[in-house]
C-alpha cells in the first residue's frame, strides 16, 4: 500500500511538472526556442529515472532536434547536487565509520553530479587520491516509482490509435532493466575490476581501480583519473568553440586519434574479451595522455560467452565484407519470433536494412549513412516484427550504437567499416600467434585429452547403462502385464454380473451385444499389443 501511494504521488508530481513546463507556456505562447530548455528543466526537476531517460536521449540526434540533444547533455554530469550532510550520512551508514577516519581529506563539494549519485574528490589515509561516488538518498525507491509511472504511460501510448507499432511498454522494460543494474554499486565494483583486469598492459585503455575497503552498496571509491571529459569535447564541437578546440590541439590531442581509440577499445572489449562497457556515453569517457581513453563509470557492462562472442564476430565480419545473407542468418540466431511474426517479411526487411547500410558506407567517403544509424534500424525492425532479442545482444547493440554516435560527433569523417576491418585482420594475426604459445598448446592438448577421456568413459559406462535399462524394462514389463490383467478381469467381471442378473431383456438388446463384443475385441487388441511391446523390451537381467 505504501509503495502504491508513493507511485500515485509521483504520478501527480509528473502531471504538475508537465503543466508548469509545457501546458502553461503553450497557453501563454512562449517562444518555441525555449522548449528544449523547458524539457531539460522538467526532467532535472523530476530527477530519478526521468533524468536517466534524458541522458539516454542526449546522443539521439537521429530522434530529437539538435537543440534538445545539446540541452540534455547537461543531464549527463551537471545535475543539481545534494547537501553535504546527506553525503556524510550515506558514507557513514554504508562504511560504518566517521568520514574523518575513512579519509585523510574529503571534499564535500562534488566534482560531478548525475541522476543516481555524485562524485567527490578525496584522499585515502595513505594519501592516494580517489574519486568517491555517493548514491543519492532514497534514489532506489524514487526510480522504481518512476518506472511504474512510465509503464502506466507506456500502456496508454500503446493503446492510442496509430501507436501500436511503437511498443512503448517493451522500451520501458528494457530501460528499467538497465536502470536497475546501476542501483547497486557493488555490482559496478565487480564490473570495474573485471574490465581493469582484462585491459592490463593495454596502452590505449585505462579503467579506474576500485578500492573495495571504501566501497559498499551506495558508495564506490575509484582511482581518481585526471583527463579531459569526452562530453566537453563533443559539446565544444557542437557549439563551435574554437578556443576550447584550439587548446585541445595545442596539448597534443587529435580528434581523429581519439575517435579511433574509442572504437578500438570497444571492439577489443567485445570481440576479444567478451566483456564490454555497455554505457559508453561521453560523460563516462576521459581523454588521457597520448589520447588513451579512461573509463570512470561501470554501471552497465555486457558479458558474452565464447559462443555468443564468436557468433557476433562472424556477424560483423560477414556484414563488413558485404555478405549480407550470411550476416542476417547469424543475427537471426539471437531473435525469438512471436505468433505475430512473419519470418519471410522479417528476413526481407533485415536483408534490406543491412544491404542499405553496407552500400551507403561504400558510396559515402565518410563511412556513415548520416540519415540513420544502423543499430537503431535493427532494433526498430525487431520491434516492428514482434520479435524478442537476446538481452546480451541488446547490450551489444547499445554499446555499438553509443560508440558510433559519439565517434560521429567527434570525427564525422571517421571510416568505421574500414577501421573494423583492420581490427579483425589484426585480431586474426594475434589469435594465430597466441595459438602457438606453449600455454595455449598445453591447454589445447588438455582439452583434447579431457574430450577423449569423456568419450572413453561413455563407452565404459555402456554395461552399467545396459543393467539400468534392464531394470527399467522389468518395471515396464510388469506394469504392462498388470494393466492388461486388470482390464481383462474388469471386463469379465462386468460381463458375468450382467449375465448372472437374469435380465433377459438387457442381454438381448443390440446395444449391449455391441458393447460386449466391442469390449472383447478391445481387450484382445490390448493383450496382443502388450505381448508385442514386451517382446521388444530388452531381455530380463540374469542374476
Amino acid at each position: 500500500m505504501k509503495s502504491q501511494l508513493a507511485v500515485a504521488r509521483r504520478a501527480l508530481q509528473v502531471v504538475r511538472v508537465w503543466i508548469r513546463h509545457f501546458a502553461i507556456p503553450a497557453v501563454r505562447r512562449r517562444p518555441a526556442t525555449e522548449r528544449a530548455e523547458r524539457a531539460q528543466a522538467a526532467l532535472e526537476e523530476l530527477g530519478g529515472a526521468w533524468v536517466k531517460l534524458g541522458q539516454a536521449l542526449a546522443l539521439r540526434f537521429d530522434l530529437l532536434p539538435e537543440d534538445y540533444c545539446l540541452q540534455f547533455f547537461r543531464l549527463l554530469n551537471q545535475m543539481r547536487p545534494f547537501p553535504a550532510e546527506q553525503v556524510r550520512k550515506v558514507l557513514e551508514q554504508d562504511l560504518g565509520r566517521p568520514v574523518e577516519q575513512l579519509f585523510r581529506n574529503f571534499d564535500f563539494a562534488p566534482i560531478a553530479a548525475a541522476s543516481i549519485g555524485q562524485v567527490h574528490r578525496a584522499e585515502l589515509p595513505d594519501g592516494t587520491v580517489v574519486a568517491v561516488k555517493v548514491q543519492r538518498p532514497e534514489i532506489c525507491d524514487l526510480i522504481r516509482s518512476d518506472l511504474r509511472v512510465m509503464h502506466w504511460l507506456a500502456t496508454v501510448v500503446d493503446l492510442l490509435p496509430g501507436a501500436g507499432g511503437l511498443r512503448a511498454r517493451q522500451l520501458v522494460t528494457e530501460f528499467a532493466h538497465w536502470s536497475e543494474e546501476e542501483l547497486d554499486y557493488r555490482r559496478e565494483a565487480r564490473h570495474a575490476s573485471l574490465l581493469r583486469y582484462n585491459a592490463q598492459g593495454d596502452p590505449l585503455e585505462h579503467n579506474a581501480q576500485v578500492f573495495l575497503s571504501h566501497s559498499a552498496a551506495r558508495v564506490l571509491t575509484l582511482e581518481y583519473i585526471k583527463g579531459i571529459a569526452v562530453i566537453d569535447i563533443v559539446t565544444a564541437i557542437r557549439r563551435k568553440d574554437a578556443a576550447f578546440l584550439g587548446e585541445l590541439a595545442s596539448r597534443g590531442h587529435d580528434l581523429k586519434r581519439i575517435a579511433s581509440h574509442i572504437v578500438w577499445n570497444a571492439l577489443n572489449q567485445i570481440y576479444r574479451q567478451g566483456c564490454f562497457h555497455a554505457d559508453l556515453h561521453p560523460a563516462n569517457l576521459l581523454v588521457l595522455a597520448g589520447d588513451a581513453i579512461g573509463y570512470v563509470d561501470f554501471g552497465i557492462v555486457g558479458q558474452l560467452d565464447r559462443r555468443t562472442t564468436d557468433s557476433l564476430r562472424y556477424f560483423a565480419q560477414s556484414l563488413f565484407a558485404g555478405r549480407v545473407d550470411l550476416a542476417v542468418r547469424e543475427f537471426a540466431r539471437f531473435l525469438v519470433p512471436s505468433h505475430r511474426t512473419d519470418p519471410d517479411a522479417a528476413r526481407r526487411d533485415l536483408v534490406d536494412a543491412l544491404r542499405a547500410y553496407v552500400e551507403s558506407a561504400r558510396v559515402r567517403p565518410n563511412g556513415f549513412a548520416p540519415e540513420s544509424i544502423f543499430e537503431i534500424e535493427m532494433l526498430a525492425l525487431v520491434r516492428k516484427h514482434a520479435m524478442a532479442l537476446d538481452p546480451d545482444v541488446v547490450r551489444y547493440l547499445k554499446a555499438v550504437l553509443t560508440v558510433e554516435a559519439s565517434v560521429k560527433e567527434i570525427d564525422p569523417s571517421f571510416d568505421l567499416i574500414a577501421h573494423e576491418n583492420r581490427f579483425f585482420a589484426r585480431l586474426v594475426r594475434i589469435e594465430a600467434a597466441e595459438a602457438l604459445t606453449p600455454d595455449r598448446i598445453g591447454q589445447l592438448l588438455l582439452d583434447m585429452r579431457m574430450r577423449v577421456g569423456g568419450l572413453l568413459d561413455g563407452f565404459e559406462g555402456l554395461p552399467t547403462a545396459q543393467i539400468q535399462l534392464g531394470a527399467v524394462a522389468d518395471n515396464v514389463r510388469w506394469q504392462l502385464q498388470v494393466s492388461c490383467a486388470l482390464a481383462i478381469g474388469g471386463w469379465l467381471a462386468l460381463s458375468a454380473l450382467v449375465w448372472m442378473s437374469g435380465n433377459e431383456a438387457l442381454r438381448l438388446r443390440p446395444l449391449f451385444r455391441i458393447v460386449t463384443l466391442g469390449g472383447a475385441l478391445a481387450i484382445l487388441g490390448l493383450l496382443i499389443l502388450t505381448l508385442w511391446q514386451v517382446r521388444r523390451l530388452p531381455p530380463r537381467r540374469t542374476r
